[in-house]
């Protein structure tokens, strides 16, 4: 909590963006967080709290880089729920990766696992991919989260063993990114899920659960914004969100609240290609 809380303390004194303000700052610093030790560094937090004149429903998983081994998983033209691929990649938590045709299950973004690159971005993704998370060595200790264009893909394939593009970025350098877009993919509140990275080596997954008015109403991508800096990230990127979203530990179980199904519970998973695993290193 204290980690959470200094970094709500100093952005009462910084503008992020118009959606934030000290009154919110204050809300998630003091909000009741219940949180679960994962073991080897790692923690799973979870709150409702009343944000933006709305209720958030936020779940997080944080762990050292270091000691976890961070893993890209792509399944080969099927889906399944991020528990299930949670449970296959033996980790010990999960969130849901990037954007795909959801009749096929074709990822639309650029994918790349152990050198083999299995998805390419669309020119219709253009409007929001614009960032990358990639791990450079093949323990999946090494990892980095950045702005990356298409235009740098083949560099990205030659330096890193594995990469996953999504966006938008939320954050880069610390500081918050601001988007001039009336698409209703940044102005209306979803459910989103991001991936991002504290000044110490933290890795951080993060759903905001949405879709349950009153109990989880979502965030914009300004909001999932400020979220991100409440969280302490210097680095944060926006992930494939909507019915997409959730967050699952070995421990216990999906621990957001996926709205496939409508309903604010733990039942509404949705099939996706790809997703991000997490296991303790060795």
């Amino acid at each position: 909590m204290t980690r959470i809380f200094l970094g709500a303390l100093l952005l009462l004194f910084s503008a992020t963006t118009a959606a934030q303000t000290p009154r919110d700052s204050i809300a998630f610093a003091t909000a009741c967080w219940q949180s679960v030790d994962l073991g080897n560094g790692a923690e799973c937090r979870s709150a409702q709290i009343d944000l933006f004149g709305s209720k958030q429903s936020i779940a997080t998983v944080s762990y050292p880089a270091s000691k976890h081994a961070t893993q890209i998983v792509q399944l080969d033209g099927k889906g399944a729920k991020t528990s299930e691929l949670g449970k296959a990649a033996e980790a010990g938590a999960a969130i849901n990766g990037s954007y795909f045709n959801m009749k096929t299950f074709t990822p639309i973004t650029f994918v790349m696992v152990d050198k083999k690159i299995l998805g390419r971005t669309s020119p219709g993704e253009l409007m929001r991919t614009n960032g990358i998370v990639a791990i450079r060595d093949k323990r999946g200790r090494k990892v980095d989260i950045f702005a990356c264009d298409t235009a740098e893909y083949p560099r990205i394939a030659r330096r890193y063993r594995s990469a996953l593009a999504a966006g938008p970025m939320l954050v880069s350098g610390g500081k918050t990114v601001e988007y001039d877009s009336d698409n209703s993919f940044y102005t209306r509140r979803h459910p989103r899920s991001l991936i991002g990275m504290r000044p110490c080596g933290e890795v951080v997954l993060v759903v905001i659960d949405g879709r349950s008015e009153g109990e989880a109403d979502g965030a914009t991508i300004a909001e999932a914004a400020c979220i991100a800096r409440l969280l302490g990230l210097e680095a944060a990127l926006n992930l494939d969100g909507g019915g997409s979203s959730a967050l699952w530990t070995a421990r216990q179980g999906v621990v957001s609240h996926p709205s496939d199904n409508r309903r604010f519970d733990h039942a509404g998973e949705r099939a996706v290609p790809n997703g991000i695993a997490v296991r303790a290193g060795k």
